[in-house]
């Protein structure tokens, strides 16, 4: 709070360092205590809501095995960590494995379960040629595949990116709300300042009464609820989202969702 006043930044934490600063120089010990835990608990539950954000992308990314079955310059197989596979190099995957990278059918046959990546059901056949998806799972023979793509930009790569990405995006509600705040909070403060000086000043008014008033009026009138429950409640619904299987692009697209009369969705549950 007070690095924000420092750089003349009057926001949530400034007023809420001057209220508690305030109380404390004139003796109400238990206001400023009371001020501290509840902006505390107040950041507690953002941070818990971001953390089951970051939580559910952490799943995603746990559907991509570390290592995988790499063909050897002299023929021979070897484990390798999938992130320093090369393109080019042929896999082998046994039944029951999930697929590391993106790549192309050389060899074998087998059913491929793409549920994580396409939302398809049933599982998908796969013969030489085909493709097959990092993070979906080989359940009746063996393949090799050539890889097609680096760990870093597979397409179950891509997605957790998007993800990403759309969860730092802000919705309109967010972005009106961050307006508001800028004005709000300075206006606030003045309004704070004036209550604790004029009165004193130029009504006779007892100095420790109008201050403490002007303390009052900052702690009740701080934004935090405000600024905090459209991002809180976004991410909590994204988080929720995904820990169903259920991909949501961002808090813009969820934040439309009420407009919605009618949903068709393909076999796949996949909206496109």
């Amino acid at each position: 709070g007070w690095i924000a006043l420092k750089n003349l930044n009057l926001n949530i934490n400034a007023l809420m360092s001057i209220a508690v600063t305030g109380a404390i120089l004139i003796g109400q010990w238990p206001e400023a205590a009371m001020v501290m835990f509840l902006f505390t608990v107040a950041e507690l539950i953002e941070a818990k809501s971001l953390d089951r954000a970051r939580n559910a992308i952490s799943g995603l990314m746990q559907m991509t095995p570390e290592q995988a079955t790499v063909q050897q310059a002299d023929g021979l197989w070897a484990e390798q960590e999938v992130k320093s596979i090369d393109l080019g190099a042929i896999v082998r995957v046994k039944p029951g494995e999930r697929i590391g990278l993106d790549g192309d059918v050389t060899a074998g046959q087998s059913t491929i379960d793409q549920a994580p990546i396409t939302g398809e059901s049933l599982p998908i056949e796969k013969t030489v040629g085909d493709k097959v998806f990092a993070g979906t799972i080989n359940q009746a023979g063996s393949l090799e595949y050539k890889v097609t793509a680096a760990a870093n930009n597979s397409t179950l790569a891509r997605i957790i990116h998007a993800v990403e990405q759309a969860q730092g995006a802000r919705a309109p509600t967010q972005r009106f709300v961050d307006s508001f705040s800028k004005i709000y909070t300075p206006a606030v403060f003045l309004f704070a300042l004036g209550v604790a000086l004029i009165p004193p000043l130029f009504m006779a008014g007892a100095w420790f009464d109008w201050i403490y008033r002007a303390l009052v009026l900052l702690v009740v009138a701080c934004p935090c609820a405000l600024v905090i429950s459209t991002p809180v409640t976004i991410v909590s619904g994204l988080a929720a989202a995904a820990r169903k299987g259920i991909l949501i692009k961002g808090g813009v697209y969820l934040e439309g969702g009420y407009k919605l009369d009618y949903l068709a969705l393909d076999k796949t549950g996949t909206i496109t």
